[in-house]
């Protein structure tokens, strides 16, 4: 019965590192995004 438990909560672990891993690249693709949105702004509205 504990190996079960160890394997479950190892599975649990590897599927947060996964998720948590995925939310940081979605925040830093965002985060390009939104920079490449302002600076294009900021350039065609200056010239």
């Amino acid at each position: 019965m504990p190996l079960v438990v160890t394997l479950v909560a190892r599975l649990l672990e590897t599927m947060f590192v996964i998720g948590s891993i995925g939310s940081v690249a979605v925040l830093v693709l965002s985060a390009i995004d939104d920079l490449e949105t302002l600076f294009g702004r900021e350039e065609s509205e200056h010239s």
